[in-house]
């Protein structure tokens, strides 16, 4: 029997605007043609997830409560006109109909271009990282899947049986039961409209559902030149990053990208703030009121929150996992066998090839993270056969 194809979108909102990212391979769907600066997300078989790649800076809410603020804005949608306004620096929708000017240099890109080093300093970084590699342990060659120790990492990880078993979403049965706050340091709760919260699910699309292979593509420079697409493709079940850095998003633009999957996921990390909050249900709305078939849906703050407590007591000492860690944290909650590909924080190879720091740009990562100690927990996962890592080009 064939399965129906359901893909899923995830979208990753920073306080300088929408940050969007998805992928897809050409040969997936004949004849459609990426994008400029747009990454598509695709899967040969089933299902696929895209996720975001760039961390945004981080602004703690001093609110004890604050509700979900609607932006009048997007009450001024025109249905004749199609989405045409752009997602600005609000979160919310304005009345843009255009892009950026080409020659105007966003907030956002300001804000990335003071993590790309200068030649010398690359160049020092790559030599640096040319000793380090020596150090690194290879990934144990004859790779064979623990199921014991893998089920075991799936309760630890989530550490609530409440969100076990995919039921990691906001649902409407979530938040009456259990309310809704921000995953910040200091926690806030919002207060959630009877309008928004119909908007959510009654059910998690991924309650109770599993797949067999899952790929979790990172976006570390040592995929470029790797040959592994085939062997991502292969899973049934994909998520994959890439980069948009400009300051607004066109969501008329973002609905036709959508249109190619049809009945599809758009998944929205919502609840990292406030600001995060008001944009996620800004979108939500708009999506509703074009009758598209994407479900829009958002990861439970609880669970995110509880997944970087879970790595902070285990290894990786940073203020914030990545949300290529909590990608992965998540795919095991859904998946038998998670591949992972592209997770690598070093500018130098196995073989002293010199590598960025992305797949896209060499942007050096942020304080609020650590990558190095991510990597080598992600290698004793390896190790017990929790996940499968790839360090190595495939062909």
């Amino acid at each position: 029997m064939t399965r129906r194809r359901r893909d899923c979108a995830l979208l990753l909102f920073s306080l300088a605007g929408l940050f969007l990212l998805y992928y897809t391979s050409e040969h997936v769907i004949p004849g459609y043609k990426t994008l400029e600066n747009r990454v598509y997300l695709s899967t040969p078989r089933s299902e696929a997830l895209t996720a975001s790649s760039v961390e945004e800076p981080i602004t703690e809410d001093r609110e004890t409560s604050s509700p979900i603020e609607l932006d009048e804005a997007e009450h001024a949608y025109d249905h004749n006109e199609g989405l045409g306004s752009v997602i600005g620096p609000s979160g919310g929708l304005t009345n843009s109909p255009g892009k950026a000017k080409a020659t105007e240099t966003s907030r956002f890109q300001k804000f990335m271009a003071q993590y790309i080093p200068e030649e010398s300093v690359a160049k020092e970084k790559f030599l640096a990282d040319q000793a380090a590699v020596q150090s690194v342990p290879t990934e144990a060659p004859g790779w064979v899947y623990n199921k014991t120790a893998a089920d075991m990492f799936r309760k630890r990880v989530v550490g609530d049986s409440r969100f076990a078993n995919g039921d990691f979403l906001v649902t409407q049965e979530m938040v009456e039961k259990y309310g809704l706050t921000t995953d910040g340091a200091k926690p806030v709760k919002i207060d959630v409209p009877t309008e928004v919260l119909k908007g959510f699910p009654t059910e998690s699309p991924f309650k109770n559902k599993h797949f067999s292979t899952c790929s979790v593509v990172g976006n570390g420079g040592i995929l470029k030149g790797s040959g592994c697409g085939k062997k991502i493709d292969a899973s049934e079940f994909v998520f994959r990053y890439e980069t948009d850095t400009r300051r607004e998003i066109d969501v008329k633009a973002l609905l036709h990208d959508l249109s190619a999957y049809g009945d599809s996921y758009l998944w929205i990390w919502a609840f990292l703030s406030q600001r995060h909050a008001r944009s996620a249900v800004n979108v939500q709305r708009a999506l509703l009121g074009t009758g598209v078939p994407n479900q829009v849906i958002f990861p439970y703050p609880l669970v995110t929150g509880s997944i970087t407590t879970f790595w902070t007591k285990n290894g990786v000492e940073a203020r914030r996992s990545s949300t290529g860690l909590l990608l992965v944290s998540l795919a095991t909650q859904m998946c038998e066998e998670v591949r992972l590909y592209g997770f690598w924080p070093f500018h130098a190879d196995r073989n002293n090839r010199r590598l960025t720091e992305h797949y896209y740009d060499n942007a050096l990562p942020k304080e609020a993270h650590s990558i190095p100690d991510e990597f080598r927990q992600l290698q004793l996962l390896h190790n017990t056969g929790v996940v499968r890592l790839t360090t190595h080009p495939c062909q």
